[in-house]
């Protein structure tokens, strides 16, 4: 699956989809300490990009302490989801879940 690098202080790329089942990897390139926080964020400054407010909704957070620190997670429902850095203001990122319609069962239901 694809791999989201932290560094400049930034989730890299910001917005990602994938198909359910699929296995996201965050990896922190940078040697200070960041975490991958799921959760909504709000009142993103338009000027700075930093966000005034969070909430985290205890899908992950994972702390990743250091450079080549890595944090994997497996989205299993289709949907949108919002995760952040707790520790950085302007670290915020969007993935989108897609469902499989390459499978013989189909994905409705």
């Amino acid at each position: 699956g694809p791999v989201i690098n932290l560094s400049s202080l930034m989730f890299n790329p910001s917005t990602t989809t994938v198909k359910v089942g699929e296995t996201v990897t965050w990896r922190n390139d940078e040697p200070i300490g960041h975490t991958v926080t799921s959760g909504l964020y709000m009142g993103i400054d338009k000027t700075t990009g930093l966000r005034a407010s969070q909430k985290p909704d205890g899908m992950f957070n994972a702390k990743l302490d250091g450079k080549g620190k890595t944090f994997s997670f497996t989205f299993t429902k289709p949907g949108t989801y919002t995760y952040y850095c707790d520790i950085h203001q302007g670290m915020n990122a969007t993935i989108t879940v897609v469902a499989d319609t390459t499978s013989s069962e189909g994905a409705k239901k």
